[in-house]
This record gives C-alpha cells, structure tokens and sequence, in this order.
C-alpha cells in the first residue's frame, strides 16, 4: 500500500474529526479531495483501490450494539472498533456500504 496512504490512515486514525468529515462525504470523488487535502502523494485510483483493501481486511461494515458494549467494558481491542470505524466511513464514501 502507498506509504501516503498509510500516513492518511494514521491520520484518520487519531483525528475523530476527520473520521467524521470522511463519513460524510458522498462519493468517491469527495472522499478523494478531502484524503488528499490533509495528506498528498497518491493518486484517487490508489486511494479508492486501499481503501477497499482495507474494507476486505477488516471485513466488518458496521459495529453492533454488542461491540459497542464490549469496547465501553473495555473487552474489545480499540484498534479493532477505530479500524471498523474507519472502514465503515470509508465504504461510505465510496457507495460501497
């Protein structure tokens, strides 16, 4: 994966915000010119193709209630829940959820 895109990830990662402005957006399009506002180096076709990727990792499109409750009682690795949360916003974007 481009280490660009990787470094947007990270980004995302740790900006709650952010997460939230990309959860927004309504296509790949948006998706894309906000990805690349806060991070250059790759290309929209790169940025599309991790981020699915990234979807087929985690495999996850959305967190049930059940998950909720078991990162509130701290059972659930955070990783685990931020990832979910950034695939689900990601699929968004990209009209793929």
């Amino acid at each position: 994966m481009n280490e660009y895109i990787v470094k947007f990830v990270e980004k995302i990662d740790k900006d709650p915000e952010l997460l939230d402005k990309l959860s927004a957006t309504r296509d790949p399009d948006e998706a894309y010119a906000l990805a690349s506002s806060v991070q250059d180096g790759f290309t929209k076709e790169e940025f599309i193709s991790a981020m699915k990727e990234l979807a087929a990792q985690v495999n996850v499109t959305e967190l049930t209630d059940e998950d909720l409750e078991k990162y509130a009682g701290g059972d659930v690795d955070p990783n685990v829940i931020s990832a979910t949360l950034f695939t689900t916003a990601t699929l968004a974007a990209l009209g793929a959820a």
